[in-house]
């Protein structure tokens, strides 16, 4: 399986692309059950507190994110056969309270950290690419991720006075339902804005994936997870290029032992 071409266009051009519905209801309402098992209530509206992590422990429909046929064939044309997951966590966060927000950040100038994007012989390379999936809609004008569409092809630094989340004329907030998937290259400018939807929180899962010589998180994922399949302990591994495996994308995969 390939992305289409207007994908692959889409993809070059804003440095980002929705994919529409890929969990459905139930799943999103099991998993939204879960977090509440999990203790993830009264979030803060700000993204440096709204954080959770270890998820990938919740059970198998969890971990089937990392892998999730839907994304592969994306990761395969952004990353190329051998990839790994660096480093994943949640997102929780509830309007009210004290409102705050994400400054934008990156920009493609910063190819010295692991955060590019470029092309070759049709081909694209990237640093680190985001899967984001929204367990909760994020309508227009109640916040969530926002970006500057096509800045990851940006010649010139981003102006400062534009880093803020306010004046700036080229920012987009990328709405989203239940479901959606958001993927994008983080060399893209990007931010998150303040939470003001009162009728859910903004609840969200982020899984960042790097090229296979390439580690952005402080410390290696845990691959010791009970239930993991192959094809996911493999993704999990660390950095190394020397015989490293392709992450296969079409083949089926053996049932956790």
């Amino acid at each position: 399986m390939t992305i289409t071409a207007e994908e692959r266009y889409m993809l070059d051009v804003q440095g980002y692309i929705v994919l529409d519905q890929v969990l459905n209801k139930d799943q999103i309402a099991r998993m939204q059950e879960t977090m509440t098992v999990q203790g993830i209530k009264d979030p803060e509206n700000s993204p440096s507190k709204s954080r959770f992590g270890n998820f990938l422990s919740w059970g198998e429909e969890w971990r089937n994110l990392i892998d999730h046929p839907r994304i592969m064939p994306f990761l395969h044309e952004m990353l190329g056969p051998k990839f790994r997951l660096d480093h994943a966590y949640g997102m929780a966060m509830r309007a009210g309270g004290e409102v705050i927000g994400e400054g934008l950040h990156h920009q493609s100038a910063m190819f010295n950290h692991g955060c590019y994007y470029l092309t070759h012989n049709n081909v694209m390379h990237n640093g680190l690419i985001v899967v984001s999936w929204a367990l909760t809609d994020a309508i227009p004008g109640h916040g969530g991720f926002i970006c500057i569409p096509g800045s990851h092809k940006g010649q010139f630094p981003v102006p400062p006075e534009w880093y803020g989340l306010k004046n700036n004329p080229m920012v987009r907030q990328v709405p989203m339902k239940a479901g959606d998937v958001l993927i994008f290259t983080e060399a893209l400018t990007h931010g998150t804005q303040a939470w003001t939807n009162t009728k859910n929180e903004r609840r969200s899962v982020l899984l960042k994936y790097c090229p296979l010589y390439m580690q952005w998180a402080k410390g290696v994922m845990n691959s010791d997870i009970e239930g993991l399949t192959p094809r996911q302990k493999l993704i999990l591994e660390g950095a190394y290029v020397w015989e490293r495996a392709a992450v296969k994308a079409d083949e089926a995969q053996p049932a956790a032992k």
